[in-house]
């Protein structure tokens, strides 16, 4: 804790709690629309996300202090995504086996260390590479925005150029900042749709069904492994980061395993928000950037 305290900045924090919105505002409504497309009874979803909230949280905590770099856990986005579509013809205690099912494999990857075999022969431009591809998307989609809502998305953008020059940590909460206000003075935030409760876990019994598991575990398993740990290691490397990816995989299948009933569907490494953590912005020193990983948990 005197370490932590030693090392605490502004920015740092200000990069974790960056990251943590970005994440609730974009990747949790999949997993809201593939709620909808089952018709998940309302406690159920409020489970499913606090599973993985919490789930999130500690890893992101302990792994953070444990290696000393902005480990940023969250919840599978591509994973969310394939459940839109299968959701709706099978049970969710099935859904839950399957869950249980792709966790012990990831966890079995992450034991066996085959992962940073593959991780350490990967050449640094094709880590690079693959981070470009999953950034350039997310970069892209601002000039789409731009015809739906002008004027917020060009002053949002302008705020982002202006303090990128300035005060570079801070243009991420700058753009957060002018785009709230802006939505505020047009009227357009949904004041209403805001409820204040406390979330209780509901505990789903697994059933196993050697359909579900191989339509359902064995595709989570490598959207999880492909999709989230391989992004998410480029990105570590790419800042400097030898951390080990073992260890990373086995306590996210954990945490993903012991949640399952609950309805988590897998926790597994961020590559989006992770970039904003592991950066120059966090942190001029990347020895202290771990913060980041601790504030966004």
């Amino acid at each position: 804790m005197k370490a932590l305290m030693k090392d605490f900045s502004l920015s740092a924090v200000v990069a974790g709690f960056i990251a943590t919105v970005i994440s609730y505002a974009g990747p949790l409504v999949i997993i809201f629309q593939a709620a909808k497309a089952a018709n998940l009874p309302h406690d159920v979803l409020s489970s499913w996300v606090w599973t993985i909230s919490i789930g999130s949280g500690v890893l992101g905590i302990l792994l953070s202090v444990r290696y000393r770099v902005p480990i940023i856990i969250a919840w599978s986005a591509p994973g969310s995504a394939l459940l839109v579509s299968m959701l709706p013809d099978i049970t969710l205690n099935e859904a839950v086996g399957a869950y249980i099912v792709s966790s012990v494999v990831v966890l079995l990857v992450g034991l066996s260390g085959a992962f940073d075999r593959i991780i350490n022969r990967l050449p640094a431009a094709i880590a690079a590479g693959m981070l470009a591809g999953i950034l350039f998307r997310f970069g892209t989609g601002l000039f789409v925005s731009v015809k739906e809502q002008p004027w917020l998305v060009l002053a949002m953008f302008g705020t982002y150029l202006l303090f990128k020059r300035v005060l570079p940590r801070y243009a991420v909460l700058a753009v957060l900042v002018v785009g709230v206000t802006i939505t505020i003075a047009s009227g357009e935030l949904r004041s209403d749709a805001l409820v204040i409760g406390l979330a209780t876990p509901v505990w789903i019994a697994p059933e196993f069904s050697w359909q579900v598991i191989l339509n359902i575990a064995f595709p989570l398993v490598m959207v999880a492994l492909t999709g989230q740990f391989v992004p998410g290691m480029a990105v570590l490397r790419n800042d400097g980061y030898e951390t080990p990816a073992s260890p990373l995989i086995s306590s996210s299948a954990l945490g993903s395993l012991l949640l399952a009933p609950f309805g988590c569907h897998g926790l597994n490494l961020a590559a989006i928000t992770a970039a904003i953590c592991t950066g120059r912005e966090s942190h001029e020193n990347p020895s202290k950037r771990y913060v980041a990983g601790v504030s966004g948990g």
